[in-house]
């Protein structure tokens, strides 16, 4: 007995603490999931430049088919705890976050994680997107699009793959952790919905981002072919070009070495036409002053024809130094102020070695657009030129640079696999550019480049040929489950209707419709099983009726027995007080008179001395068989009231029937002889004491009988053998 408190109290002391061993089992979950989200993020799947796959998003989805939004809240911030820092930017927090709040409320609601996921981007996630990079990134326009169909058909993917994970290890995961959600209630067509699109969704998104990297990497060769290609081919086209035009000018310069000074003029237009890629030349003296010019009418425009470049470099450096000189490029002033490159060499007096001046070309840079015409790289190709000082000699007009201006840029290091070329705009804003850079000869730069918008634009038509693919299969898988839906519950629905309608005897009907072997195959078990269900059912039915008439019958005999004296066969006390009252209440609606008589056998103590108790039985068994017989009617009341006592209650009427009745029942008792001992012969007698009355004088049979008693008190104190009578008004 001392045991059992003592296990009992630590029982309930060690409940409390399992109920929160339980209790902190959802945190946890949530906490190992976050973690493990979190790994997974840390090692995105690169796809292309800057597009990743984000796997471990995935966790929080698991979360939120079994956590409350809370805890899968908390699980979603630390699976994109990463993304902080690979992205460089908050903006993971705002939209995962969001995203898991929104599909475990759904899942909460009743909803698919799919479905739930799929409406978040639709409704939020993509729209929040936008105004994020919208309002955050100066170069959105061109990301915008290609950003909402990545994240969205990323997170169609991880939702994918994390309901397949639920859908293996699901029952697992139930034996560790109580789930927190409602279990979902799937009908067939649901169900069918459930599982194409999430396969449909796993599979399509995973071969069309893998097909999606394999033709990104394609079309990575194709522009590093084409930037390759350009750049070798612009590179050569430029030097010709400046070489060409250079040697033009060094040419020249021999020829004025073998002619007069009043030939310069003519010669220099001659050297002009052959080479119409110099804008303007010129010859000047060793004074530093322009003596001629082509177009002559350059130098007729200036006042007294005089003008010196003493101090343009392109004069000293060639004239002192008696070299060919190339100069960066600069700004133009005697014959124009565009922008130019000066070529310019020394000439010689005949026979003299010393400088008789220079010549000088001003390339036209204009020309390079021309050379990029050549080229055929099309608008999808821009080139910068700079010189040997970086400044921008020729630049497309699309890219916006000053000429003259430094070429101000800068390169990504990043582990992208292609490096960036980040070129400033006016206005602070910035592009970038997958690029070449070729260095030539004479210290310029050819920079061909291509804007990486272009080859997002191409990753953002792949995207969206995915997200509408998605689309139209979503829509066909709908289409598809419910036909299939429809013609597998079409059979089915038909054979039970036909199996609720059918009996033992009816011909059950074959299915109309078209149906699996499998479904015709359990019809028809269905049906037998049924037809033996029957067959069962009746005979339990028989069975069951048979027990119940035989337990009725024994309740009735019970219920007999225990309502009769088991000695006279008489009713007993019990009865008498269950029928008075019944007879009581018919004899007061019909305003009637009662009749309670009291009987007892005179001396039945000294009979049961003088000649044993199973001779006094007799008596008492005749006595009670006698009373039985003279008042049979259904109404009458016959009852041992104990030991030797009976009581008799019946109708009583004007003409005194039931007193003579009375009468007569003491006297045959008194003439009745019981043998004893042989030959001998031994009788009783009985005193009846009666009481008559309306039978709405009293409810209570007690006062009856109170009355009956005394009358029969009276007649054994009187000689016994005797019937008193007493009347109640």
């Amino acid at each position: 007995m001392s045991i059992s408190p003592i296990k009992i109290s630590l029982k309930l002391e060690n409940e409390p603490a399992k109920v929160k061993a339980e209790h902190n089992h959802p945190l946890i979950f949530a906490l190992i999931l976050g973690v493990l989200g979190a790994l997974l993020n840390s090692f995105p799947v690169e796809l292309a430049y800057s597009i990743s796959l984000v796997l471990g998003n995935l966790a929080f989805i698991i979360a939120a088919a079994y956590l409350r939004p809370a805890l899968t809240f908390l699980c979603a911030l630390i699976c994109v705890a990463p993304l902080l820092i690979i992205w460089g930017h908050p903006f993971g927090f705002i939209t995962f976050g969001l995203e898991a709040l929104f599909v475990s409320f759904m899942r909460n609601r009743g909803w698919y994680l799919p479905t739930a996921d799929f409406l978040y981007w639709i409704v939020i996630g993509m729209p929040l997107t936008a105004l994020l990079i919208w309002f955050n990134n100066i170069d959105a326009e061109a990301y915008i699009l290609f950003s909402l169909f990545k994240q969205s058909i990323n997170a169609v993917f991880y939702t994918a793959v994390a309901v397949i994970v639920t859908f293996v290890f699901g029952e697992k995961l139930k034996q560790w952790i109580t789930p927190q959600q409602p279990p979902l209630i799937k009908s067939l067509k649901q169900y069918l919905h459930y599982i194409l699109w999430v396969m449909s969704a796993f599979f399509v998104v995973g071969i069309c981002l893998f097909l999606s990297r394999s033709l990104n990497d394609i079309q990575h060769r194709q522009f590093d072919e084409k930037l390759n290609i350009s750049s070798l081919y612009l590179s050569r086209i430029v030097e010709n070009y400046v070489d060409e035009h250079t040697k033009a000018v060094a040419q020249t310069a021999n020829n004025f070495s073998a002619i007069e000074p009043d030939e310069y003029a003519s010669t220099l237009i001659k050297a002009h036409q052959l080479y119409p890629g110099y804008l303007t030349m010129l010859v000047a003296n060793n004074q530093a002053n322009v003596t001629a010019s082509s177009p002559g009418s350059l130098l007729a425009d200036i006042p007294n024809n005089s003008l010196s470049i003493a101090d343009r470099t392109y004069f000293s450096q060639a004239f002192y130094n008696e070299a060919l000189y190339i100069s960066p490029v600069f700004l133009g002033r005697g014959f124009g102020v565009e922008p130019i490159v000066a070529i310019s060499s020394p000439f010689y007096y005949q026979n003299s070695d010393k400088p008789a001046g220079i010549i000088e070309g001003s390339l036209n840079l204009n020309m390079f657009e021309q050379v990029k015409q050549v080229e055929g790289g099309g608008d999808e190709i821009a080139i910068v030129l700079t010189d040997e000082n970086d400044n921008v000699i020729y630049a497309d007009k699309a890219l916006k640079l000053i000429t003259l201006a430094k070429f101000n840029f800068s390169i990504t290091q990043d582990k992208s696999k292609h490096k960036l070329m980040v070129v400033g705009k006016e206005g602070g804003s910035s592009k970038n550019y997958l690029y070449r850079q070729v260095d030539l000869k004479n210290g310029w730069k050819i920079f061909v480049i291509i804007e990486h918008v272009q080859l997002l634009n191409l990753i953002e038509q792949q995207y969206l040929a995915i997200f509408m693919s998605l689309f139209l299969i979503f829509v066909f898988v709908v289409l598809l489950a419910s036909q299939f839906a429809h013609t597998l519950n079409q059979p089915l629905e038909y054979a039970l209707k036909e199996l609720a309608r059918g009996g033992e005897k009816k011909n059950y009907k074959t299915i109309p419709f078209e149906a699996p072997t499998e479904f015709i195959t359990l019809y028809t078990e269905l049906q037998q099983a049924q037809k033996r269900q029957l067959q069962h059912q009746h005979l339990l039915e028989e069975e069951v009726a048979q027990r119940t008439y035989e337990l009725n019958q024994a309740n009735e005999a019970l219920k007999e027995l225990a309502n009769r004296d088991s000695l006279t066969g008489l009713y007993n006390r019990r009865y008498l007080d269950d029928k008075f009252s019944e007879l009581q209440a018919i004899l007061s609606r019909n305003k009637g008179s009662m009749m309670v008589a009291m009987l007892d056998l005179d001396h039945f103590k000294d009979l049961n001395d003088n000649y044993g108790h199973l001779l006094g039985d007799k008596c008492l068994e005749y006595v009670g068989q006698l009373m039985k017989s003279k008042f049979d009617r259904r109404s009458d009341i016959v009852a041992r009231f104990g030991g030797e006592e009976f009581i008799i209650v019946a109708q009583h009427d004007d003409n005194q029937t039931v007193m003579e009745m009375l009468e007569d029942l003491r006297k045959e008792i008194s003439h009745h002889c019981f043998p004893y001992d042989g030959q001998q012969y031994f009788g009783i007698t009985v005193s009846i004491g009666v009481v008559t009355a309306d039978a709405t004088y009293s409810e209570k049979i007690e006062q009856w009988i109170h009355f009956a008693d005394e009358q029969l008190y009276w007649v054994k104190n009187n000689g016994r053998n005797k019937m008193s009578v007493t009347h109640i008004d």
